[in-house]
């Protein structure tokens, strides 16, 4: 790695075929298309039997159960719909009839969830944008490498976005007649991010675990408490005379002590996966291994994906468990696998690419 490098090799879209003729933004496009079927699908799984079971006479207990699936799966039905529901169709035209045009962008301050841009593209035309929903972690990628590329915008003033190294085409951004620059430019968290000590101190790494890895604790406490108080609740019930409703309170408390067991088990191992990548990330700064990406991964393939890796001047095979697109379309485009520290054969590593928002286990073969 040269001293003076301040940023990893990304994978950049395609600018001389439309936007959609390119794998990796078709298949985002359609992960953001997804939620919109999905969510009221599942909705409607647990509300048929909801509403079956409140006609059937059944107690509020037992129905209360599908019945609050049911309402979080519209209400987050409602809240994609609102956030990407008028943007898709807009934009699955426009990236299906132009290419990407790389240009450059200022980023401004987000000021009610909503992140101001300025674009400028190399023949002069300037675009003022402002996007919804752009995460943090996206406004740090380009305030930091001060590039972007869009499609549009089209009549209605609807732009597509995506940076190099992510995948996704972020939406919905829209022209707007605003003086954007009015307002304080995002400030870069890290500059050089390839040059961080070890790759735990990567702000755009860091901030990606810290929100799961508090998560992954805190919600270890409701699932403790509800099994401790089931269990008093059995012994109390294992001392009395079990006949008629009192046994079928018992088989329900035991049944739901057996699902918060499950549960807890689930999340202790949640705190335990995440205490490990943060352990590995703490091991040394992001190393850049030779790669390539199995062929059968290119194109989408499996969700474990596998590949063939330079270490210790030995060619290794490498699994990546639930790879992401971003990081497969990374390692295929660029050659190179970024990991936290000197990945050895027969070791476990984190992979994934010096700040940008996604992380991703190795597991390298002796």
């Amino acid at each position: 790695m040269s001293a003076t490098q301040r940023e990893a090799p990304a994978v950049e879209p395609p600018t001389d075929v439309p936007a959609l003729s390119d794998g990796v933004t078709g298949r985002a496009l359609r992960a953001l298309r997804l939620p919109l079927f999905a969510l009221p699908a599942t909705a409607l799984v647990f509300g048929a039997p909801a509403a079956w079971l409140a006609a059937a006479g059944a107690s509020w207990l037992v129905v209360a159960v599908p019945t609050i699936a049911a309402l979080a799966f519209v209400i987050a039905f409602l809240l994609t719909a609102h956030l990407y529901g008028t943007w898709l169709r807009p934009a699955a035209r426009l990236l299906a009839a132009q290419p990407w045009r790389r240009a450059a962008v200022t980023v401004f301050r987000p000021a009610r969830g909503r992140t101001p841009l300025l674009v400028a593209e190399p023949d002069g035309t300037r675009h003022a944008l402002v996007a919804a929903a752009l995460p943090w972690a996206v406004q740090q990628v380009f305030a930091r490498t001060g590039r972007v590329w869009l499609v549009g915008p089209d009549a209605g003033g609807w732009v597509a976005l995506r940076s190099s190294g992510l995948a996704l085409p972020l939406g919905a951004a829209r022209v707007t007649t605003a003086d954007v620059a009015a307002g304080y430019e995002v400030e870069v968290a890290q500059p050089a991010p390839v040059r961080a000590p070890v790759a735990a101190a990567d702000a755009v790494v860091s901030r990606l675990i810290a929100g799961p890895r508090r998560r992954s604790r805190t919600e270890l406490i409701a699932p403790t408490v509800l099994l401790v108080f089931a269990g008093v609740v059995i012994a109390d019930l294992l001392g009395r005379d079990f006949a008629g409703e009192l046994l079928e309170l018992t088989l329900l408390v035991l049944l739901a002590t057996l699902l918060l067991t499950g549960l807890l088990a689930c999340r202790v191992r949640k705190v335990r996966y995440w205490a490990k990548v943060d352990r590995m990330l703490g091991v040394g700064g992001w190393t850049p291994v030779p790669a390539t990406l199995a062929e059968s991964a290119v194109g989408g393939g499996p969700r474990t994906v596998t590949a063939q890796a330079v270490v210790a001047g030995r060619t290794v095979p490498v699994t990546l468990p639930r790879a992401s697109q971003a990081l497969r379309a990374n390692v295929a485009g660029t050659g190179k696998l970024w990991v936290a520290g000197v990945p050895a054969p027969g070791a476990e590593a984190v992979a994934g690419l010096p700040g940008y928002p996604y992380l991703n286990l190795a597991r390298f073969g002796s």
